[in-house]
């Protein structure tokens, strides 16, 4: 093989393993919490979140999680989840295997973090973990089918509603639910908001704005890239 292909098939292989990295800012209101990053690889995935200015720092604190790629003692190929969240008030590691849409096992610590749901026989099928859910927002061909997500703790349906195109945007309105296991943000337990995904499509199709709204709570994504 010539230097010129060896050149080539390098270049082919950095294009298939560079991660690309999409920001966030992440807004209550007027004010802004702190910032989401999702990191798409191949086969996997990566999603950070820092909150630092949560009011009266309540909910200040971090999350990391990541889907890689691995394979089980038998030979399975599976995604292999963790999803490690840390604040003042608590801190928590999830992990969850997923093999074609089930989940095959969990572990979740402290003991006490565990719910009904991290049972992975109670899991739903056809589920993906959240942060390739993430990346299937961002990476979607008009609006993004309905997505199951686990995180070994609860399922989480996004499922599609209408979808508006105008003035270079596609605006896709989905309902966000907590199908099992518990809400969102203890002890105000969260399980419903309405979604909407905004991409701009004047060149292509890009993820500009994720907003969800539950009550008197209007969370806003604004992607920064």
């Amino acid at each position: 093989m010539t230097l010129k292909h060896h050149m080539l098939s390098l270049g082919l292989i950095l294009a298939a393993t560079t991660a690309q990295a999409e920001t966030f800012l992440v807004s209550l209101g007027k004010i802004t919490l702190g910032k989401l990053v999702h990191t798409g690889t191949s086969g996997g995935a990566s999603l950070k979140a820092t909150l630092d200015n949560t009011p009266m720092g309540v909910f200040d604190g971090t999350f990391n999680g990541t889907a890689k790629p691995a394979t089980t003692t038998d030979g399975t190929a599976v995604i292999h989840y963790v999803g490690v969240s840390k604040s003042s008030r608590k801190s928590r590691s999830v992990q969850v295997q997923i093999a074609k849409g089930r989940a095959l096992a969990t572990d979740v610590t402290p003991a006490s973090e565990i719910t009904n749901l991290s049972d992975p026989a109670k899991a739903p099928k056809n589920i993906t973990d959240p942060a390739r859910a993430i990346g299937m927002l961002i990476n979607s061909s008009g609006c993004p089918a309905r997505i199951n997500i686990y995180d070994g703790r609860r399922a989480i349906a996004l499922i599609p509603d209408i979808s508006e195109a105008k003035d270079g945007k596609l605006i896709c309105s989905i309902a966000y639910k907590v199908t099992a296991g518990p809400g969102h943000l203890s002890p105000l337990k969260i399980s419903k908001a309405k979604m909407k995904v905004t991409y701009d499509t004047t060149n292509g199709q890009s993820l500009q704005q994720i907003t969800l709204r539950s009550g008197p709570f209007n969370l806003v994504l604004d992607q920064t890239n």
